[in-house]
Formats: structure tokens, sequence, C-alpha cells
């Protein structure tokens, strides 16, 4: 009688390394690690805030965040005139 050379399913497990399949996931940072800051408003400016950040949404498709948007204007800070800005931020307190 020959000897069967194959394997059983219960050879194959003995023999295989535990491995656990694992979904760890990473989360990207998109912050530089400091801690949000905290912005108040008037519920009057709150309110033109987030109508405006609503219209952005609608333009671009996709949400805006308040965070956004200050990236934004900081990014076109070389584009707006200092002089102009300080007179709307004194008009508007």
């Amino acid at each position: 009688m020959t000897e069967l050379t194959g394997s059983s399913t219960l050879s194959r497990r003995k023999n295989k390394e535990k491995s656990n399949i694992t979904t760890v996931t990473s989360k990207r940072n998109t912050t530089t690690g400091t801690s949000p800051v905290p912005i108040r408003l008037t519920p009057t400016d709150k309110a033109e805030v987030d109508i405006w950040l609503n219209e952005l949404s609608d333009l671009a498709g996709k949400k805006i965040s308040l965070a956004k948007l200050v990236r934004g204007v900081t990014f076109m800070r070389d584009k707006i005139k200092n002089e102009k800005l300080l007179e709307a931020i004194k008009k508007s307190s």
C-alpha cells in the first residue's frame, strides 16, 4: 500500500502561522498639532458667516467649513489691501 502525499485541512492549519487580519486605518493629520482656535461671534455675525459658507458650499459643490474659509482668506492675504480690510473692521465693530 502506498502512502498518500497530500495534506489535509487539519495539517495545513497546524503548519500555518497564525496571522490575524487587521483593518487599521491611519488618520491624515491636516493640522499642525496646535489646538483649535475658538472664534467668538455675535448671533448676527454668526448668521452672516453661515449664509456666506452656505453660498460657498453651493458654488463648490461640497461643504466649506469656517476653517477652510479662514485658510482661503489667509491664502489671499497678498491680494487684500490692508487699508480696506482695516476700514471694514472698523465699520463692523
